[in-house]
């Protein structure tokens, strides 16, 4: 098995199925995938704890996971990633350790022979069929497992069956002397879906808890995460005490989400305009759930390029029975209904809401809502409304809050406030309107900051022209740029983004433009682009290249011209330095003509 990573490496393959879709779509986390990559290096060296990710739906976990997976799956280190996800359905015991011995053994198979097609094997099979893969490839300890699963088949054995498979990961990495990272989504329903008995009538109950002893072992740690993070918090706490860390996922960082808007516009066909874009990156907190259904929103007029549109659409997603996010949202709030006493706990959700800016006391809520229900009574249901992660526990067990999300916010009380105290939809649209100008208001002073975003904005209109129009129009493009080569033409392109060094690189190189052929007989095209005042400089000219020259190396680049857009020109030893390097220049501003907009 190759221990090295290999000296030239190129753009990464996808390995398993990413279910974001298009891998392209995966953007920013990059102070989640540094950390986490950190986290897997040290698994070599056994120092590593088992962690927890901690988020709701859709806040791109499993997208992290899956990405975590094929990073360490290309790397072909001493780390074999494992990847699984507990589906949310009534299972026999029985079967579930037969899926998840499967799928490890076809995992690590698929690792130890780099042959990605045994990936797509775990779902098929039995451990016969298995244990004889494992004997062709040459795994002999990988057979005597799962022979040893066949003898402990049976209804009478699966919970010996499920010690063994349970700890059949890090038997594996001490008998192989490799280390394993044990990704498991979804854990919280370990206790909820699996049953004791084939009929389905003895749920286990405390699944997770057989970790207790398994999640200590450094060799093979587990990076666990769930979508209820409540539930979650509460099985680690309660059934595997000091076993893991918790990570939390928040949403992206302002430039992530710029990123973030600009990439789906492309990606989605929905146009954006330059005011429009920080604004959304505000309104929807950075949460990537929130950016994708205002681009796949069904609102009608759906328009993201004014500001009545970006409203409008948010308030569709927010009010209407058809909005995804409304939709996300309501399953959290109809679980904690069903268990909770819906009255009482809609009540409770609305003061919280109402104080969300502060912690609240159970003292309080008892006093200002006249409940009719005793302090233990009380903390019972806040437990419940707590664990279905529709309000947050505070700095101790008598205190809580609302959950701090503008938008969660305005959907509970779309849908409940009329029915507590009464409520006029036009209160949502007028908040909307109060944070939009705020948002506003701070761009505004953060001058510098703003001249980042028109900076991506123009990023993105030029990636739009290479994309979509220049290789049609070769003759009006070559027209707007200066020195490049006789023979030069804009291609086809096989990708054209904005370019961050992979983190299984280790470096921090951004370019702002990477148009790669689809033809190696093409030129390839490495971008940076300049929207602001001043005039590009000989210097940043220099630090361009040696960034190019970088880019060039590490993806394995071949035939490429650079080349610099500075919408405010170039200083006159700048160009001479351009000249002389060959380097392709312009500042014709119809490479930033807006998008036409498309309305559905």
């Amino acid at each position: 098995m190759t221990n090295q990573l290999s000296e030239k490496v190129t753009l990464m393959r996808t390995y398993l199925k990413e279910r974001i879709g298009n891998p392209e779509l995966f953007t920013g986390r990059k102070r989640e995938l540094t950390y986490f990559l950190n986290w897997i290096e040290r698994i070599t060296r056994e120092i590593s704890m088992s962690t927890a990710i901690l988020s709701r739906r859709k806040t791109g976990k499993t997208a992290i996971l899956q990405r975590l997976f094929n990073i360490t799956f290309h790397k072909d280190a001493r780390v074999v990633p494992f990847y699984f996800e507990v589906r949310e359905t009534d299972q026999w015991l029985g079967d579930f350790c037969e899926e998840f011995l499967l799928t490890f053994v076809y995992q690590f198979i698929a690792f130890g022979t780099r042959n990605p097609e045994y990936l797509e094997s775990a779902q098929m099979g039995t451990f016969r069929d298995a244990a004889a893969v494992a004997r062709r490839e040459g795994f002999e300890y990988l057979e005597m497992l799962t022979e040893r699963a066949i003898s402990l088949s049976g209804e009478g054995k699966t919970d010996r069956l499920w010690n063994m498979v349970r700890e059949t990961p890090r038997a594996v990495a001490g008998h192989y002397d490799l280390r394993v990272l044990q990704i498991i989504d979804e854990f919280q329903f370990l206790n909820r879906y699996i049953f004791w008995d084939r009929e389905k009538r003895r749920r286990t109950g405390n699944l997770a808890g057989s970790h207790l002893h398994t999640a200590e072992y450094k060799n093979a740690p587990l990076l666990v995460a769930g979508s209820w993070v409540g539930w979650l918090a509460d099985d680690l706490r309660s059934m595997l005490p000091g076993r893991f860390q918790f990570h939390y996922l928040e949403g992206l960082p302002v430039d992530e989400a710029v990123d973030m808007i600009l990439r789906y516009s492309h990606l989605e066909g929905v146009p954006v305009s330059e005011g429009i874009v920080p604004l959304m990156a505000g309104l929807t907190e950075g949460n990537p759930f929130y950016i994708t259904a205002l681009f796949r929103s069904k609102c009608p007029g759906r328009d993201l390029t004014s500001e009545k549109g970006l409203l409008g659409t948010l308030e569709f997603e927010t009010l209407h029975n058809e909005g995804t996010i409304r939709g996300v949202w309501m399953e959290y709030v109809g679980y904690a209904m069903r268990k909770a006493n819906s009255r009482n706990a809609k009540s409770i959700v609305l003061h919280l809401c109402k104080h969300r800016e502060r912690e609240v006391t159970r003292e309080e809520m008892g006093r200002a809502l006249n409940l009719g229900m005793g302090d233990s009574e009380l903390e019972e249901r806040l437990k419940i409304i707590v664990m279905a992660d529709i309000i947050e526990q505070g700095g101790s067990n008598f205190d809580y809050r609302g959950v701090r999300d503008n938008i969660f916010d305005k959907v509970f009380r779309g849908v409940y406030q009329k029915e507590i105290n009464g409520f006029d939809p036009g209160e949502i649209r007028e908040e909307y309107k109060v944070l939009y100008e705020r948002l506003k208001r701070d761009y505004r002073r953060l001058t510098g900051e703003y001249s980042q975003y028109r900076g991506k904005f123009a990023e993105y209109l030029i990636i739009d022209k290479l994309r979509i129009h220049a290789h049609g129009r070769n003759r009006v493009f070559l027209g707007m740029a200066e020195n490049l080569p006789t023979d030069f033409g804009f291609a086809e392109y096989e990708t054209v983004w904005s370019y961050s060094a992979s983190p299984i690189h280790k470096r921090d190189i951004q370019i702002d433009i990477l148009a790669v052929a689809a033809d190696r007989n093409d030129y390839s095209l490495i971008g940076e682009v300049k929207n602001r005042k001043s005039k590009f400089s000989v210097r940043e000219a220099r630090n361009f290249v040696k960034k190019a020259e970088e880019v060039r190396r590490l993806e394995g680049i071949g035939k490429s011209v650079l080349f610099v857009f500075s919408v405010n020109g170039f200083y006159k030893n700048t160009l001479e330095h351009l000249k002389k390097h060959d380097i392709a220049w312009s500042s014709d501003r119809r490479w930033l003509r807006a998008p036409k907009k498309i309305r559905i």
